[in-house]
C-alpha cells in the first residue's frame, strides 16, 4: 500500500474507534405542557362583533359631544356564500340629516369585517330584496325628506360596493323594501 492510502486508513480507523468510545448523549427532556398552555394554544381569538367594528371605525362619533351614536344591526347572506353579512344602520347627529341616516354593509373577513358600502340618506325600514346585482342581493330602503318625495330605493352592488347615496337609487318599480331586516323602532345607543 502506498503511504497516502495507509495514512487515510489509519485516520479512519482512529476516528471510528474514538467515536465508539464516546458516551451516548442523553435524550432531550420531554416537554411538559400544562393544561393552561393547551387551552391558550387552542383558543382562537373571538371574532369581532359589529358593535366593536362600529366603535373602532367611528371613534369620533362615539366620543362626540353632539349626541349619542345609535345603531341597529341585522344579518343576511347577501353574496350567497353561506356566511351572513351585517347591515348596520347608524343614527345620531353625525350620521343623520333631513333625508335620513347611514347604512353600512359589512362582510366577515377573518376575525374582523370589510366594509362593502356606506350609503347615506337612508330611512327605516331596511330590507333585502329577492333580486340580485353582480351576485349580491339588492337592499331595499325607504327614502324621504330633504326635499325628496317618499319612495323606495333599491341599492345594487356595483361589483365593489353598494352605492353612497340612496336618493340616487329611487325606482318607481320597487314597491317595498322586501323582507324587513331593520325596523324603525330598532335603534339603540352604542355604549
Amino acid at each position: 500500500m502506498n503511504r497516502i492510502a495507509l495514512a487515510a486508513t489509519a485516520t479512519l480507523a482512529l476516528t471510528l474507534s474514538l467515536a465508539a468510545c464516546k458516551k451516548d448523549a442523553a435524550p432531550p427532556p420531554e416537554a411538559v405542557v400544562t393544561s393552561a398552555e393547551t387551552e391558550a394554544a387552542t383558543e382562537a381569538p373571538a371574532p369581532q362583533t359589529a358593535e366593536e367594528w362600529i366603535k373602532a371605525n367611528y371613534q369620533d362619533a362615539v366620543t362626540s359631544d353632539l349626541g349619542k351614536l345609535q345603531y341597529a344591526t341585522a344579518e343576511a347572506d347577501l353574496d350567497g356564500d353561506g356566511t351572513p353579512e351585517v347591515l348596520a344602520y347608524l343614527g345620531g347627529p353625525m350620521f343623520c340629516g333631513t333625508g335620513g341616516c347611514n347604512l353600512v354593509v359589512l362582510k366577515r373577513d377573518g376575525d374582523g369585517f370589510r366594509k362593502m358600502g356606506e350609503t347615506s340618506v337612508v330611512q327605516l325600514p331596511v330590507g333585502v330584496l329577492a333580486t340580485r346585482t353582480r351576485g349580491w342581493r339588492d337592499i331595499g330602503v325607504a327614502v324621504s325628506g330633504g326635499g325628496m318625495a317618499e319612495g323606495i330605493a333599491r341599492l345594487r352592488f356595483n361589483g365593489k360596493a353598494y352605492p353612497q347615496n340612496a336618493s340616487d337609487e329611487v325606482s318607481a318599480e320597487t314597491a317595498s323594501v322586501g323582507k324587513t331586516l331593520i325596523t324603525d323602532e330598532a335603534l339603540k345607543p352604542l355604549d
